[in-house]
């Protein structure tokens, strides 16, 4: 019965049919076929690598399937009943490859071309498919020769990795939480997810910050990146740890977009919030990516003292991550935190994993004048009394200044037209702003926010 269904069905229609005429009914069974798995995120780079190998191959023939089974089960015709083998049109899934823009691809493909070569011309198929049941993609070659396949899937790889959309951008990293059923099967898998962000340009005399913490961030982190292959050369390895830390408002986050604006050439890996605790897949991608920095913030709301940590398994992947990293590898790795005397000492306390500390606080009088010259540098402000306005900055944050100047130009605004271009700050705008935020405080600590203490 299973024979005469055979007969009766349309090879044009049935996928196993139709690679078997591409490759010839009778030397079928000289075909073997390699497998390799790769992260999902990595299906777009894949099949534009195999689209720039195949282009000048002879004969070039292309077919979209979407087919559950492996390409040696549709080849060697170990049918599964209950697995249609139906040539149906592949559904095509957007594929983010920058700042808002993305492309569309078929989820399973097959490329096929032939090979002449003396007394063994031959067909080759490779078949990219995205296996959207665990978020992975399968790269598969049918070849006579399993050594040919093994060659052509490592150039490949290699290839995806050298033009990949990933390499010298920057990044964020997000994970979508999986769940599982009542018998502890997966029903929707964990999903890592690239995004990419807008590199927004941070030019030195922007970046205000002490003299000496500029320095010791420009030594440890940007000039170890640009000036590598001369460091290495002398035998100083180009990993380095970097902990960033003090209270919030104070500057570590606009450092990193500094640090990143001034490495266009490096992959830029930004991780937050409980993504953080995905140390392996954070890692794995910093090595494809190479050279990278890998930017992990508000590392204490993970990485806590062993005693008080709710992650304690991502807490020794990160020790193994960082402990594994070798020194020709060229990845660098910056955590930010609010509250070191939370984070484990074991990451803060050991040089090799971090090899610097660098501490964010409040600035003291000079730099809250060019705090304040920086955001209120669009406006004019040169009435205002500049010593009562860092008498009133006094202990405070670089956030609080910010917020400071904005509020002040809207009480500025609010004595002016709507026809007017322009405006002047004066001493009772800063004075009536800084009562504003003060309102509603603690009267018994008489703490606002955005200040820190006496500076």
């Amino acid at each position: 019965m299973k024979i005469l269904k055979n007969l009766l069905r349309d090879p044009d229609t049935q996928i196993d049919d139709r690679l078997h005429n591409e490759l010839g009914n009778l030397a079928v069974s000289k075909y073997v076929v390699n497998q390799k798995i790769f992260a999902v995120y990595r299906y777009f780079d894949l099949y534009h690598a195999i689209e720039s190998i195949v282009a000048t191959q002879n004969n070039l023939r292309t077919l979209e399937s979407d087919n559950f089974e492996d390409l040696s089960n549709l080849i060697h015709n170990k049918e599964i009943d209950y697995r249609s083998r139906q040539i149906n049109k592949s559904s095509r899934t957007a594929w983010p490859i920058g700042p808002e823009e993305e492309a569309y691809l078929p989820v399973d493909r097959y490329w096929i071309y032939d090979v002449s070569e003396q007394s063994n011309s031959h067909s080759i198929i490779i078949r990219l498919k995205v296996r959207n049941y665990d978020e992975l993609c399968t790269l598969e070659i049918a070849s006579r020769n399993s050594d040919e396949s093994a060659i052509l899937i490592k150039k490949i790889s290699d290839q995806s990795i050298e033009d990949s959309i990933y390499k010298g951008k920057m990044l964020a990293l997000s994970f979508e939480s999986g769940s599982k059923d009542e018998y502890g099967d997966i029903e929707k898998p964990e999903k890592l997810r690239i995004n990419f962000k807008t590199a927004s340009e941070v030019k030195r005399e922007d970046f205000v910050v002490d003299k000496t913490v500029y320095d010791t961030i420009k030594r440890n982190v940007i000039d170890l990146q640009i000036h590598r292959t001369k460091l290495r050369k002398f035998g100083v390895p180009v990993r380095r740890g970097v902990l960033l830390y003090g209270p919030p408002g104070t500057g570590k986050t606009y450092a990193c977009r500094y640090i990143c604006g001034s490495l266009p050439n490096t992959t830029r890996i930004f991780v937050a919030g409980t993504a953080i605790g995905k140390v392996s897949q954070i890692f794995d991608l910093a090595r494809i990516y190479q050279p990278s920095i890998v930017i992990l913030e508000d590392v204490d709301l993970v990485f806590a003292a062993r005693d008080i940590s709710l992650y304690s398994s991502a807490l020794g992947d990160l020790l193994d991550q960082m402990d594994g990293l070798r020194p020709y590898e060229d990845i660098g790795i910056i955590l930010t935190t609010n509250s070191i005397e939370r984070m484990e000492v074991a990451i803060k306390d050991r040089p090799g994993r971090i090899s610097q500390c660098i501490y964010f606080g409040a600035p003291e009088r000079t730099l809250r004048a060019r705090y304040i010259a920086q955001y209120a540098k669009n406006y004019d402000y040169s009435e205002a009394d500049e010593d009562e306005l860092l008498a009133m900055t006094k202990g405070t944050t670089p956030a609080f200044i910010k917020e400071w100047v904005h509020r002040t130009v809207q009480f500025a605004s609010e004595r002016v037209s709507d026809e007017e271009d322009t405006i002047t700050l004066q001493t009772s705008d800063f004075r009536s702003a800084y009562e504003e935020m003060k309102r509603f405080t603690d009267d018994s600590s008489g703490r606002i926010i955005g200040f820190l203490g006496s500076t």
